[in-house]
């Protein structure tokens, strides 16, 4: 999706449109990237699987042997592919819904620190928070059946999210087991090696909530200025 041209005229300052487009950028390049790595370690494990089919039972495992080490490699690569991902995605997820709450509540404008702390991995708990906001309050210039669709899926990535923390307690090595931590942490800090990584089941929801925000901010000021808001909407 492309990113959306902003005039001067809108509420938003040079550094908050500046933020929203590098994050959306930057996910448009990682997702890429990811779906790649996953198409190669799905492609690798396939490749040892039938390699180790048609030498079974013989002295010499060189070929499955060898790509079982290059699954390996693939499988890290995923991972740190991922993690990269969750990071600005999570970013990109609190960034925008900041932005559109503060537009739509007609409030003023993100301070320059504000906006800098906001393009960094939020902390689990604040991701949650983010997500807390329905879409009934936030895509507020949408049709009904519009924000319908967005508010399950709204709703799955908070129980994605809540999934992290029930399986971030059961690791051990260092990762603190009681709930306050650990909505207090980041989940690229409690990712451990030798286990499913915590993003799975979450990112590609995660990609697709924060993906939204550039042109719902954008699509919110056209009708602001359009007049075409609904009268619930309506400053």
């Amino acid at each position: 999706m492309d990113f959306p041209l902003f005039t001067e005229a809108a509420p938003l300052t040079s550094l908050e449109i500046e933020a929203l487009r590098s994050l959306h950028v930057t996910l448009q390049d990682l997702r890429h990237e990811y779906e790649s790595a996953l198409a190669v370690t799905g492609r690798s494990y396939r490749l040892e699987e039938n390699a180790q089919v048609y030498t079974q039972g013989r002295a010499l495992t060189h070929h499955p042997d060898s790509l079982h080490r290059l699954s390996l490699l693939a499988g890290r690569y995923e991972r740190s592919v991922g993690l990269l991902t969750w990071r600005y995605a999570s970013a990109a997820a609190v960034l925008g819904t900041t932005i559109l709450e503060r537009v739509v509540g007609g409030r003023p404008a993100l301070t320059a620190s504000a906006v800098t702390a906001l393009c960094e991995e939020p902390a689990l708990g604040r991701l949650r928070e983010a997500l807390a906001t329905p879409c009934t309050d936030l895509l507020v210039a949408r049709e009904p059946q519009f924000r319908d669709r967005h508010e399950q899926d709204r709703q799955e990535l908070i129980l994605a999210v809540e999934s992290v923390i029930e399986c971030a307690a059961e690791l051990g090595d260092g990762v603190p087991e009681n709930a306050a931590a650990l909505w207090a942490g980041r989940l690229t800090d409690f990712d451990r090696p030798g286990t499913d990584p915590l993003y799975e089941g979450a990112l590609e929801r995660l990609l697709r909530f924060a993906d939204q925000f550039p042109n719902e901010i954008s699509w919110y000021l056209k009708q602001s200025k359009a007049g075409a808001l609904p009268d619930h909407a309506r400053l």
